[in-house]
């Protein structure tokens, strides 16, 4: 129940997004033609990334909470990560078109100065981002979703560009044309860091790699709060989508009976699925205290 809670408000949230987003990206896009700034045309280019990334992410969502099924007996939880592995790819070329765009307009000195609705709509996507910001990446740590994580780290970077775009485009109507395709440029280069970084993550995650040892460590202190269990042997936890899944090997008393170590691991199962909401399977074999 707690997964499935959670893809619901990973969808609600990512609705947030696309519709913020998408009302930004109109306003900075006739604001960076209208106002002539590179700067922000590039700022505007990236808010439409966050956009369709919100788009994509909703899809990934609603796939990634299907429940099991014969060709998918672990559920589709990797589709999160993959939407998000996706996501990223699409921010790196992103960034790069736009460092591309940047040095074209520098290297032809075809620079204008930009408008006052340009320096009005970089404010107003500060103080938007800002907001949006706190709400995705709470969001994201609540229902511990990679993909919205990133999310919100490219929003954050967001707030960085449209900073960037505002020095740009202020200090090209205060004299300094060069500015505005120099702060485009620049956010070129945070597009690109914020993509590699959500990359490597959703790499990791397809990988199966182990989530944080807090985690790893919150689940053998609760294993190891029943009298019974005497050591944990091996314990391996992977990520699926919003879930966990725990792979452990325990010790118990080597004269207990078979029917008591059974009885052992569904308590310490039913432990670990109470106390950690993202844990969906518990896999827990026995073996005798050496």
């Amino acid at each position: 129940m707690a997964a499935i809670d959670g893809y619901a408000r990973a969808e609600r949230g990512s609705v947030v997004g696309f519709v913020v987003n998408g009302l930004l990206f109109l306003i900075k896009i006739f604001a960076g033609i209208a106002g002539h700034s590179n700067a922000m045309i590039a700022d505007a280019l990236d808010t439409l990334g966050d956009t369709m990334t919100s788009a994509g992410m909703l899809v990934g969502f609603k796939i990634a909470k299907r429940p099991a099924d014969p060709e998918h007996p672990y559920g589709h939880g990797k589709a999160e990560s993959i939407v998000a592995k996706l996501l990223a790819v699409f921010l790196i070329a992103l960034g790069v078109k736009v460092a591309y765009n940047s040095m074209h307009v520098m290297l032809s000195h075809r620079i204008y100065i930009p408008g006052r609705i340009a320096l009005v709509a970089a404010i107003v996507s500060i103080i938007v981002k800002l907001g949006l910001f706190q709400y995705t990446n709470l969001l994201g740590k609540k229902i511990s979703s990679t993909a919205m994580t990133v999310y919100s780290w490219n929003i954050a970077s967001d707030v960085f560009s449209s900073l960037a775009a505002l020095v740009g485009i202020a200090g090209a109507r205060m004299g300094f044309p060069l500015l505005d395709p120099v702060a485009a440029f620049i956010l070129s280069i945070l597009v690109i860091r914020t993509g590699v970084e959500g990359f490597h993550r959703a790499y990791d995650e397809l990988m199966d790699g182990a989530p944080a040892k807090s985690v790893i460590s919150g689940i053998k202190k609760i294993a190891l709060m029943n009298k019974d269990v005497l050591a944990i042997n091996d314990i391996k936890v992977r990520k699926m989508g919003l879930d966990l899944m725990v792979d452990m090997t325990i010790a118990v008393d080597k004269h207990m009976s078979v029917e008591t170590g059974h009885r052992v691991t569904d308590i310490v199962r039913d432990d670990i699925l109470k106390k950690v909401p993202m844990a969906k399977e518990v896999f827990i074999h026995v073996e005798p205290f050496k």
